[in-house]
């Protein structure tokens, strides 16, 4: 990680970490409506997605069928209420025009895939957290950012590669339920740039290969983002990869 780790300058992978963690674990003993209507499609199917009435069901009939109320919790785990504080700050940082909105992402069909959207919101709201402390860096410093933490859920633990479970090359797989190939970090990391107003071009898109972030910057050169291979930095040449052939 030295190429990505020389240019975060102020910005500390130990902040952006702590971003990370607070975001995921926020409100741990609440109950989580997005987690569990992303979780539990028959009852968001059925319900919709509403909070208290997700709630009200968790507390009726989900704690006694083993759900879960929210990521990481025991099955039937008793919470104390709705988790807001996660949502709230979401929203508050969606009033401010330095982020982009779920559906204006420019690159939104791409990232969404076949999530629902209470999936698509929780993934975006994960990522909202950790780009939050970058919004008023250089791009240079902000792709830096991106490219650290991303990389640091898989150093963590948090994010396990895989090209089999479900949601394994979507958003919501890297940032909820943590599994992630190449193609699945490449759109958590487009996603994150998006929500900053970064345009990014998903390079093998949908190709059994590597696949990563292609970036245009200011001065009209071109960088790439890709935790998994572990490089942020300019591109050697056009769409080629100094770390992979």
């Amino acid at each position: 990680m030295v190429k990505i780790i020389k240019r975060l300058s102020s910005i500390t992978v130990a902040t952006l970490a702590l971003s990370l963690i607070l975001s995921m674990t926020v409100c741990a003993a609440n109950f989580d409506p997005a987690f569990y209507a992303a979780t539990y499609p028959d009852v968001s199917a059925a319900l919709g997605t509403d909070s208290n009435a997700l709630y009200t069901h968790y507390q009726n009939h989900g704690m006694k069928e083993g759900r879960l109320p929210y990521k990481g919790a025991k099955p039937g785990e008793k919470v104390d209420g709705i988790a807001s504080t996660k949502a709230a700050q979401a929203t508050a940082v969606q009033a401010n025009s330095d982020f982009v909105a779920p559906k204006k992402l420019a690159n939104y069909k791409s990232l969404k895939k076949k999530l629902t959207d209470a999936e698509f919101q929780a993934a975006y709201d994960t990522a909202l957290v950790l780009v939050t402390p970058l919004k008023d860096k250089s791009r240079a410093e902000q792709l830096a950012g991106i490219a650290s933490v991303i990389r640091y859920m898989v150093d963590s633990g948090l994010v396990v590669y895989s090209t089999s479970q479900p949601h394994y090359n979507d958003p919501y797989g890297y940032f909820v339920t943590g599994v992630s190939s190449c193609a699945g970090c490449a759109r958590a990391t487009g996603l994150c740039l998006n929500i900053l107003g970064i345009p990014y071009e998903h390079v093998n898109e949908n190709k059994w290969s590597h696949q990563w972030c292609r970036v245009p910057m200011e001065d009209g050169t071109y960088w790439i983002c890709d935790a998994y291979g572990l490089y942020c930095g300019p591109e050697p040449a056009p769409y080629q990869h100094p770390y992979v052939q």
